[in-house]
This record gives C-alpha cells, structure tokens and sequence, in this order.
C-alpha cells in the first residue's frame, strides 16, 4: 500500500522570538523539518509534502526534490493546514502519516510501527498516543469498546473524564481518501473559528469507520518544541539517544556527556572519541580511528585506524 505523509510546518513559532520560522531552528546542529522529512525517507514514503506558511521560503530552501511545498496563506487550524495538500494527494489510494514539523526527536522505527498498527487493525484513522500524567495539559483520548469516539482538549476535560491518562499526540495515520472526505466536513464553528483536525475522528465516528490507537513508549519522541528552552532539552535528549547507541554498537565515547554527534554520522566498531568533540552532517568514521579531544568535524571522512589530533577543526 502506498504511503504518504503531511508535515504540518508552517508556524511562526512566536515563543521562539526569532526572525526564523520555528521548524528551521536546529536540534543537534540539524533543522527541525528535516529530521522529521529524514525519517520519513528513512520508511521509503512515496510521497512526502510539508505545508509551508510563515517565512515559508526558508522552510522550502532546506528540502530537497523529493518533497512538494504547499503554501498555507493563512494559518486556520491544523484541518485547514492538511488541507492544502489536498490538490496534490486527495484522490490516491493508500494511507497518509500526519506529523508535526516541530516533533524532531520522532524515529522512523515508531512511523512504521503505526503503518504495520494500521495495516493489521482495518483502521481507517490511527491516533499515535502515549501516557500521561493527568495534569498534563494534552488532549485525551476518549474511547468505547476500543474505538476512539473522541479527543478532548485539557481545558475541556469533564469530571469523568480527568482520570484519563491517553494522552493525544498529535501525529496520525488515516486512510487517504477517508481523511480529505472527513476534511471537507470540519467546520470553524468554535471559539477560535478554526478548522481542526481532531474533529475528523468525529466525523468518521458517525460514517462507521474504524479508528483505534497506536500507544508509544517514549513521549519526548513527539513532544514539540515550542521555545529554546524546550529546543535545548530536545538536543541533549537526541544527544544522549545517539551516544547511547554508538556505545552498544562498540563505539567508545570517552565523556558522552559533552561530545555531540549529528543523526547523520556513521561511525565503524572500536573508533574512540575523546572528550568536547562535535561531529556533524554525514561525516563517516573508520573502524579504529581515534578522534582526539575537542575536535569539530563536519561532512568529514576519517579512514580506518586513521588518528586525528586533538582541537582539530575540518
């Protein structure tokens, strides 16, 4: 079944008080949109499109050929904004994965856990979720006989309903065709007159359609970055997962704590890192090599066994 994906991308970000648009802030020296765009091709999506708004021309010069901008005029809802890609995937047959432009830390290995999820359940909309605490200010997931009949804003919240924990996480996965159909019946008849996406698992509640979950582990993969407090905690929980995972494959990192190695970097079986050392882009490590401390390399090529001294800058 063919797969696509919509990246909701066209914020400001106002809390980030900055000139740029939010999802082109970096975490881990990489911009936010295209972490989220990389794993997307990491699970071979046909087609990907990111919905572009605010400074939309910055947004649009990070991405590659592979991925179709759609301009969002005004922002009106995240209904509004999946919308705009309707012109380019509307009528095709398959599935569509919707994600948050500013959710950097999501893994490609949780995308194709929802898609296998939503294959093998019939699902016609899949909602990613996760737990919570109940003071935690996220919608939640409300449901009967396991099928989600609704999802709640914090503020909304009724009695019988504040012990709930499911937490929505704004990322979903839905028949291609059942989403735009279910879109076109979203009203703005709310208190902010927007278009919302949430409103679609209603809609398709009333058509008979099936809509379940797909419960993840770990909130910090899909938890947005809204501030650059949030963006420096997003860079040291993405830090401290990659050197985690270089450890187990054999990669000796002397101070994991304060070495940073990109998404991108690929490093071969008892290489050793010094302390201080930033390596960056699709640099590629030998087996053997020694990296000496406080080292800055990026898109850099370090053969087998090759040393490289330390306070070196390439």
């Amino acid at each position: 079944m063919k797969v696509y994906a919509i990246v909701l991308a066209a914020g400001k970000g106002t809390r980030m008080k900055s000139d740029k648009p939010k999802v082109v802030h970096e975490v881990l020296y990489k911009p936010m949109i295209n972490h989220v765009v990389d794993e997307l091709k990491k699970i071979g999506a046909d087609e990907t499109i990111v919905v572009v708004g605010h400074e939309a021309e910055q947004v649009k010069a990070l991405l590659d050929d592979s991925v179709t901008a759609v301009y969002q005029k005004e922002q009106l809802g995240t209904g509004h904004a999946v919308l705009m890609a309707k012109e380019a995937l509307g009528d095709k047959e398959g599935m569509t994965l919707i994600l948050c432009g500013d959710a950097p830390l999501i893994r490609a290995e949780t995308l194709q856990g929802m898609i296998e999820a939503h294959e093998k359940n019939h699902n016609m909309g899949t909602v990613m979720t996760a737990d919570c605490d109940t003071s935690t200010h996220y919608g939640r997931i409300v449901k009967e006989d396991g099928q989600v009949t609704g999802i709640v804003e914090f503020k909304d919240l009724q009695p019988d309903q504040m012990d709930i924990t499911e937490m929505n996480t704004g990322e979903y996965c839905f028949d291609n065709k059942a989403l735009f159909e279910a879109l076109e019946e979203v009203s703005n008849e709310n208190a902010q007159n927007e278009y919302y996406l949430t409103d679609v698992i209603g809609i398709m509640n009333n058509k008979g359609l099936k809509v379940d979950t797909y419960k993840i582990d770990d909130f910090n993969e899909v938890g947005g970055v809204n501030d650059r407090v949030a963006l420096e905690d997003a860079t040291k929980m993405l830090q401290k997962r990659i050197n985690h995972d270089w450890l187990v494959e054999g990669v000796s990192i002397i101070d994991a704590s304060t070495t940073y190695i990109g998404r991108d970097v690929e490093i071969g079986a008892d290489a050793v890192i010094e302390p201080g050392c930033i390596i960056t882009g699709h640099s590629r490590i030998g087996s053997h090599a020694h990296i000496g401390a406080y080292s800055i390399l990026h898109d850099v090529v370090v053969e087998d066994g090759e040393q490289i001294d330390a306070y070196t800058k390439r």
